[in-house]
């Protein structure tokens, strides 16, 4: 839908203040919808600007090239005016305030701060099946300061690390294909 280039820099401070974390007061988007000759169109604009910034603000600015962008938003159709000021959000100075409160208000996972692991063989005991069967005790300690601990067998310890080697090959072949692929077959 066309829309006069004013009323898109509205709502383009109105995207950038949110994804920044400054509190939007629903009162200016509505002033914005009266001011709007189609007020539903509005809606759909104003959708379609937020999730085409979020796609674009996902990438780093070492990923996502400027030449690329402005290609990109011709494909997409948006007027050259416009995407002038898109292409200002994504690479300008905004830009810091906005990756920092995505980090900042993200989510986060626990991390690993330690882990302790001891064999245990046992020599003997009542069960004979575990006579001589070593097991690994492992203790792992989260930085939101919980400890899991835990025992496994021998066998069961080697298909742990063989899964976790296979998780992180997969991983770095996975973005050695990333880092190959043209940005446009990412969309």
């Amino acid at each position: 839908p066309s829309m006069e280039k004013q009323l898109f820099r509205s709502l383009l401070k109105v995207a950038v203040a949110d994804f920044e974390g400054r509190e939007v007061s629903p009162s200016v988007y509505d002033e914005l919808r009266s001011r709007s000759a189609d007020p539903d169109s509005l809606d759909e604009v104003y959708a379609a600007l937020h999730i085409l910034l979020r796609a674009a603000l996902k990438l780093p600015p070492t990923v996502l090239k400027q030449e690329v962008f402005r290609e990109d938003l011709d494909a997409l159709r948006i007027p050259p005016e416009f995407a002038g000021d898109l292409v200002s959000v994504v690479f300008g100075s905004r830009r810091s305030n906005i990756d920092h409160n995505s980090l900042e208000h993200g989510p986060k996972y626990p991390t690993l701060e330690s882990l302790k692991w001891r064999v245990d063989v046992t020599i003997s005991t009542n069960a004979l099946s575990r006579v001589l069967e070593p097991t690994i005790q492992m203790e792992m300690a989260t930085s939101d300061g919980e400890v899991h601990a835990f025992e496994v067998q021998r066998a069961e310890f080697h298909k742990l690390r063989h899964a976790v080697a296979t998780a992180l090959k997969e991983m770095e072949e996975l973005e050695k294909k990333v880092d190959k692929m043209p940005l446009h077959s990412m969309q």
